[in-house]
């Protein structure tokens, strides 16, 4: 396997597991006095050999608790975003901002969306009430018809908008890849706060572990995690909380892209 072609940091996130995965051995010695003893009393192994073989197996201990801490809050969060998704558009909606949509549509050009205005439900009624006034019977149907395909329009477009407005929310949320900085700080928060979950759970089963050093830490660690994503959660499905972010983003884009092509042309 070539791990040049994975980004530094991101290969720091995956080593930093065996923070979690040391806790979890430890742990269990504890509970479990001797248990590896078999593995440093070994007269057929070097000491590096058992080091490796040590350090092995808490990165794969560590990043199987990673993996289900992981697939735990995504669940969590999936509830949470399908439980948002299933309501209705608000009438107010960020992607209906006319400065937002001038932006955008400068970076699609001619694969932006129509920029018509949103028919809220009252418009809509009145459009209908206004066409039940024709006396003429097939007419009315016709009106009525043609009033249901503009309306199904209008919403086809409001959900073009929309999609391109989620896009851009999420793009924003998530750092870019060239901050090693947040990857690799990420990286070691995360597996400690996962060290400190597993350690606060193995308090109910494992009184050897009951001690304030141990205790004082592993709390506001998990109390970190917990803040984190709470927060994180809190700011993916606030659609307004990316609005002006997102406006910058796409003009920025927008002029970078009018540079690029009048250097073209030169």
């Amino acid at each position: 396997m070539d791990f040049s072609k994975y980004p530094l940091q991101k290969v720091l996130h995956i080593l930093a597991a065996v923070i979690p995965g040391f806790v979890a051995l430890w742990i269990h010695d504890v509970a479990a006095p001797g248990s590896f003893g078999w593995l440093w009393s070994s007269n057929l192994l070097g000491y590096r050999t058992k080091l490796s073989v040590a350090l092995l197996a808490m990165l794969l201990v560590g990043t199987t608790i990673n993996t289900l801490v992981n697939m735990v809050l995504g669940a969590v969060g999936g509830v949470l975003g399908g439980a948002n998704g299933r309501h209705a558009a608000p009438d107010t909606a960020p992607w209906r901002d006319l400065t937002w949509r001038g932006a955008l549509s400068k970076v699609l050009l001619d694969a932006a969306p129509a920029n018509t205005a949103f028919w809220f439900a009252r418009l809509a009624e009145l459009k209908k009430e206004q066409v039940n006034l024709l006396t003429s019977e097939p007419q009315k149907t016709l009106a009525l018809a043609k009033l249901e395909s503009e309306r199904l329009q209008n919403l086809r477009e409001d959900m073009e908008w929309e999609r391109w407005y989620r896009h851009y929310h999420f793009v924003l949320l998530n750092p870019s890849e060239s901050d090693i900085v947040f990857y690799v700080q990420r990286g070691l928060q995360f597996n400690l706060e996962t060290a400190s979950l597993y350690a606060l759970v193995s308090l109910l089963f494992v009184p050897g572990i009951r001690h304030w050093w141990l205790v004082a830490p592993a709390t506001f660690w998990a109390f970190g995690l917990i803040t984190y994503e709470i927060y994180g959660v809190h700011k993916a499905l606030n659609m307004w909380s990316t609005l002006d972010r997102q406006i910058t983003y796409l003009t920025e884009r927008a002029c970078g892209s009018s540079k690029t092509g009048a250097d073209a042309q030169r």
